[in-house]
């Protein structure tokens, strides 16, 4: 095992062969927990990164359904579906700030 000397403002350098088999790379964030006498840092992505992974991986099934159309239709269709439900979402916004819901009242 490993032997890490503390630096200054408690850094310590996570040997390479663990960074590598990680594939933790600088700048990378990891949470930190006390158990007992030890600390466990475990290595965690940010909700942005795992959202562009599974968004990556609905554009590939897309890409994947829509072979036989061309790069423009399959765009315009994107677009068409966007323009409908940003209407949609204003729509209901609009509605909701003229006829805003009732507040209830939770009785403990």
């Amino acid at each position: 095992m490993p032997i890490v000397r503390i630096l200054e403002h408690g850094q310590v350098i996570i040997p390479e062969k663990f960074r590598e088999a990680l594939g933790l790379e600088k700048g990378d964030l990891a949470e930190a927990e006390l158990e007992g006498k030890r600390i466990v840092n475990t290595p965690k992505k940010l909700v942005k990164e795992e959202a562009l992974k599974k968004l990556i991986a609905v554009m590939e099934r897309v890409h994947e359904q829509n072979k036989g159309f061309s790069e423009e239709e399959v765009t315009q269709d994107v677009l068409k579906a966007i323009a409908e439900l940003r209407e949609k979402e204003y729509v209901k916004s609009k509605i909701l700030s003229l006829h805003p819901l009732p507040k209830t009242k939770i009785e403990s």
